[in-house]
């Protein structure tokens, strides 16, 4: 199965990724998956079962690799220095926001934490601290707003 496959799927993979190292990557990863589950995979449907996994797992990739770009960006734009003094400014707020929600009460404070610092949905967080969604909107309701009134009070 796997020398009268490997080529064909590597020549797939690298079409559909574009890359050279994650078409074998990918196809190595089938072919793995394929060794395990032999004995449950129909013989007369091998090559088919094979295409479609490869297919599956290039997606999968090629999902990965935008969300990846898209954070690549994201950090660039945030971490990103300018000439006029932008950039100092901001880290300034920054302090000041992490100030403000250091200083909340919990479970504010963990929620702030698991939701902003740790890309938590709110579902995820309330599911880790025990109490409902809602409750974690009410929480973060809260705390931008004495954020908000945090901050306008220090500019004024």
């Amino acid at each position: 199965m796997f020398t009268r496959h490997y080529a064909r799927l590597v020549r797939y993979a690298v079409q559909m990724t574009g890359d050279a190292d994650e078409g074998r990557d990918i196809v190595a990863d089938v072919m793995e998956r394929a060794w395990r589950d032999f004995r449950r995979i129909d013989p007369d449907n091998r090559g088919a079962w094979l295409y479609r996994c490869t297919a599956n797992a290039c997606l999968n990739r090629l999902k990965h690799m935008g969300v990846e770009r898209m954070r690549m960006a994201e950090a660039a734009a945030v971490t990103a220095v300018t000439d006029d003094g932008a950039y100092l400014e901001h880290e300034r707020l920054l302090r000041r926001v992490e100030a403000v929600a250091d200083a909340l009460e919990e479970p504010g404070r963990s929620i702030i934490r698991l939701c902003y610092y740790e890309h938590n949905t709110h579902r995820q967080a309330a599911e880790r601290l025990g109490i409902s969604p809602e409750t974690v909107k009410k929480h973060i309701r809260k705390a931008l707003s004495l954020l908000r009134k945090h901050v306008n009070e220090k500019e004024d």
